[in-house]
């Protein structure tokens, strides 16, 4: 976010706040009627900051931001919407389940972000949505043993069985384990590719943020693809020389596009 200017780096804060409070919810402890109630109370304070009437100190950040870049409100209620989904436990069956699901916790937030980079038409929302399927389906890849410990299997039981694997007992040595977490990663890549494809060069290089996202996760997802049993054994991650060269290169390749523009 430091690569955004100051007024538009604020704003994105407290729309990443907002995403962090309504994941708490589901991912923090607390009883299952103890979530069903803090969730109402988000629901209830975003319809204050969406009237002007919010008087919670944060919802009245968000409600600032709100007005003044004009955000509609359906991504907002998309992410509160996926957090309700993750408070049952979750077994999708096809993948367009999955889909639906990760329009709601990543497209949301894409779609948010990017009407404070500035943008609404048509073409940004398809890079948006797809772009924040592919970040949620290397989340998915990357959190699998995290995510079946907390009773969420996001990938659908389709793939399983199509791998002839059983969640929730794959040991590191099933050689049907690699290709499953391939084809998952390939098809997070497709959803990159869409989102790539939906833009011009000149139209990315106006968001560096969101293409340093992007490289920082396309990196883990090659890591990933590197070693897939590492999944099995925990959460992999990367350096923070990977980061920062993912993030550089980003940077550098939009700069560029800006140039060539010109």
């Amino acid at each position: 976010m430091l690569l955004l200017p100051r007024s538009r780096r604020e704003a994105l804060e407290v729309l990443y706040r907002f995403c962090w409070l309504a994941d708490e919810i589901s991912d923090g402890p607390g009883s299952l009627p103890v979530k069903k109630k803090k969730l109402s109370g988000c629901k209830n304070e975003l319809k204050a900051c969406l009237t002007g009437r919010s008087r919670d100190p944060f919802f009245q950040k968000l409600q600032t931001v709100i007005f003044e870049y004009k955000m509609s409100p359906e991504p907002l209620w998309s992410i509160l919407s996926g957090v309700e989904q993750d408070l049952k436990p979750i077994r999708f069956k096809t993948f367009p389940e999955l889909h639906g699901y990760a329009l709601k916790v990543a497209g949301g937030p894409g779609l948010a972000s990017m009407e404070i980079f500035g943008f609404k038409d048509e073409a940004h929302r398809v890079y948006a949505e797809n772009l924040g399927v592919f970040l949620q389906l290397v989340n998915m890849t990357r959190d699998y043993r995290e995510d079946m410990a907390l009773n969420r299997q996001y990938f659908p039981s389709e793939d399983f069985k199509r791998f002839h694997l059983i969640p929730g007992s794959i040991e590191e040595n099933n050689s049907h384990w690699i290709p499953f977490v391939e084809f998952q990663l390939e098809r997070a890549w497709s959803y990159l590719k869409i989102a790539r494809r939906s833009l011009s060069s000149r139209q990315r290089g106006e968001l560096t943020t969101a293409e340093a996202i992007s490289a920082v996760y396309f990196k883990l997802g090659q890591k990933l693809w590197n070693n897939p049993r590492a999944i099995l054994r925990g959460k992999t991650s990367l350096s923070k020389a990977d980061k920062l060269l993912s993030v550089t290169g980003a940077w550098l390749r939009c700069l560029s596009w800006r140039y060539a523009s010109k």
